[in-house]
Order: structure tokens, then C-alpha cells, then sequence
């Protein structure tokens, strides 16, 4: 079983008449992570306090593994999209494990 070495955590609000938008691009983006990225452990995105709020979980093998999940393609080529359907900065955390 692999472990976690690095994760981020990423929560987000979205323009409230972007937020489908902003859901099928993640959405898609998901599926391509899972079928892509297999030092991507962990890819979840989850409802936050209310329909505009979003919270990312990602845990991954290593940080080299989050900087290529960066990089891939099909990342890349949603970004632009993603970014402009939110409302305001994201909250961005880089996590490491507990020792």
C-alpha cells in the first residue's frame, strides 16, 4: 500500500452562476486524475458550508507526484476555466505528516 507524503488542501468559492460550470470541469478533472495519476492516493472534492463553497483534499505519494498532477494535460488545459469561476482567492494549504 502506498503512502501519503504530501497533500493539499484547497477551498474554494465560485461565482454563484459559475458554479456548474465549475462543477463539471472538476468533475471531469476527477476522472482523469483517478485513471491517470497513480501517486495521486487520494482526489476528493467535497460540498463546503454552502452550494458555492468547494473543499479539495488531494494526498499523494510525494510532492513530486503533486507537481506532475500539476502538470499533466488534462490539468492544465482546465485551469484557465477552473480559475475564473471563482469568487475571490482560494485558501491553499500544502500538508506534510505528522512525526
Amino acid at each position: 500500500m502506498k503512502t501519503a507524503n504530501y497533500a493539499c488542501y484547497m477551498r474554494v468559492r465560485t461565482k454563484p452562476d459559475k458554479r456548474d460550470e465549475f462543477l463539471r470541469l472538476v468533475t471531469r478533472l476527477r476522472a482523469d486524475v483517478l485513471a491517470n495519476e497513480p501517486d495521486t492516493l487520494v482526489y476528493e472534492i467535497l460540498q463546503g458550508g454552502d452550494a458555492n463553497e468547494f473543499v479539495f483534499f488531494e494526498c499523494f505519494t510525494d510532492e513530486a507526484a503533486q507537481q506532475r498532477h500539476q502538470q499533466m494535460p488534462y490539468h492544465v488545459a482546465m485551469s484557465s476555466a477552473g480559475w475564473a469561476c471563482l469568487d475571490g482567492q482560494p485558501v491553499i494549504e500544502f500538508l506534510k505528516p505528522a512525526r
